[in-house]
């Protein structure tokens, strides 16, 4: 499991790099799971070290929401201001990635097949 978090720390800091370097305004760690993907498509699958970092860390993600869940709180004047700014965008924002998706999980599956 060590080795699956060196890799996500050396992506990060690539993509961290990357996005100071080039001041770019995507965050690093967006940079860096992309550069992963990149790496794990080329390679053609994961590793088991990998895979159990990767599941120590999904088992934890909903402590993140937390903070994400307090700022709510202490913005909901100006949510309730924007309110249908605000759902307009979520509602055209979730369509657009489920739809992504789903044309991305087409895409694989037909890749799959001609396999």
């Amino acid at each position: 499991m060590l080795k699956g978090i060196i890799v996500l720390l050396v992506f990060q800091f690539i993509g961290e790099c990357i996005a100071k370097l080039f001041e770019l305004l995507v965050p690093g760690p967006v940079i860096g799971m992309v550069l992963l993907l990149v790496y794990l498509l080329i390679k053609k699958g994961s590793f088991p070290s990998l895979d159990n970092a990767v599941a120590l860390h999904l088992r934890y993600l909903p402590l993140l929401f937390i903070p994400a869940a307090m700022g709510i709180i202490t913005q909901i004047d100006i949510i309730s201001k924007e309110f249908w700014a605000i759902s307009i965008a979520l509602f055209f924002g979730t369509l657009i990635a489920l739809v992504f998706a789903a044309k991305f999980m087409d895409f694989l599956t037909s890749k799959a097949d001609e396999k």
